[in-house]
């Protein structure tokens, strides 16, 4: 070949390969590099052939053998990366019932339960305006032989001037739990001799309160004298001549801070007196009749004329002291010390939760 014709055929090359590169199509991909052009017959030239635009390179060689359908990114399949990772990275909906971030859901404030989330077993179905239905709590018969054990007592503390002076505190106990028996005894849908006379037992026990705060002859009377009008009416003798409310609010005639220590005096002395199975049987009557005294305590305490009444939080734990309380008394009818030491620690564990929150100046 002349070198004539060489330099032509190299001419042509390189204009095709500048078409080529200037191309704005997209070079389709070739399976294999195509073959160098074959030299034109000698004395003919060749006719232009236009250069591929691009080489593609060699698909991916399966990194697994046994695996040659998987496309590999280096050594890791292509398949463990999902295909539109921003969209899938921003997807939270829950796969099969879980939480798609369970950090994110351990971190996620919780809304507190309502009312109706967190049931209280009311102590005692509502009676006809709206007060307790006090048969459900205690007993008429219980109820009046807790004032008969309060009423000994405090007959006990005023026999004289020394002993009023070192029971003044008790007399002052007792005249409050006396107060607040008489309250639910003239609710009470059971009938008792003193029933109608209950307004003024309730009323002379509250003035007690007002009365024996000082030691001292003068107070010591006047408590006296107030003591024995009122077992003079539960002996079956007539009211005394002034007037009496038929009903007052509760927080008017019976102060939480007394229920509270009125139970504190209860538990302490089931605890240091009921120690073995046989003592609890032996002292069966007077154990139910502190457990019916403090589930009623508990249900006065749930009358809407308290602070708190209407907080469920405050409820719940006033509940479960009243439940405790039956529970106490069932387990004394069963005969079960074990079911009579957990009901009081039940009624323990409420008080202390309670109190730190919602004990207030009247340490109720």
């Amino acid at each position: 070949m002349s070198l004539r014709l060489w330099i032509a055929l190299l001419w042509v090359a390189t204009i095709g390969v500048l078409i080529g590169c200037s191309s704005s199509k997209p070079a389709e991909p070739a399976a294999a590099p195509a073959a160098a052009p074959a030299p034109a017959a000698s004395g003919t030239a060749a006719a232009p052939t236009a250069a591929p635009a691009a080489v593609a390179p060699a698909a991916p060689q399966a990194v697994d053998p046994n695996r040659p359908e998987t496309k590999w990114i280096g050594t890791i399949p292509y398949d463990v990366f999902f295909d539109q990772p921003l969209t899938v990275a921003g997807d939270a909906t829950p796969v099969g019932g879980s939480t798609a971030n369970p950090a994110m859901a351990e971190n996620t404030p919780k809304p507190e339960a309502t009312a109706s989330e967190t049931p209280a077993t009311p102590p005692a179905a509502a009676a006809a305006g709206g007060k307790a239905n006090w048969a459900q709590v205690i007993p008429i018969d219980v109820a009046l032989e807790a004032v008969k054990v309060a009423r000994s007592e405090m007959n006990a503390n005023l026999t004289g001037i020394p002993k009023y002076n070192a029971g003044m505190d008790s007399i002052r106990l007792n005249a409050a739990l006396m107060g607040m028996l008489a309250v639910i005894v003239s609710e009470h849908s059971e009938p008792s001799n003193w029933k109608e006379k209950a307004k003024y037992v309730r009323d002379l026990n509250y003035e007690i309160l007002g009365k024996a705060t000082e030691k001292g002859s003068g107070p010591f009377k006047a408590t006296q004298e107030l003591f024995e009008q009122i077992t003079g009416m539960l002996d079956g003798g007539p009211p005394p001549e002034k007037p009496a409310d038929d009903s007052k609010p509760y927080v008017e005639v019976a102060d939480r801070a007394d229920m509270m220590k009125i139970i504190d005096k209860a538990m302490n002395d089931l605890k240091a007196n009921i120690g073995d199975p046989k003592r609890m049987k032996d002292q069966a009557d007077a154990v139910n009749r502190q457990f019916a005294v403090m589930a009623a305590l508990g249900t006065m305490m749930l009358d809407s004329t308290y602070e708190y009444a209407d907080n469920p939080e405050y409820t719940g734990y006033t509940n479960d002291f009243i439940n405790g309380a039956k529970a106490g008394i069932e387990a004394v009818k069963a005969d079960k010390f074990d079911e009579f030491q957990g009901a009081l620690n039940k009624m323990n564990n409420s008080c202390n939760e309670c109190h730190p929150k919602f004990r207030g100046q009247d340490n109720g």
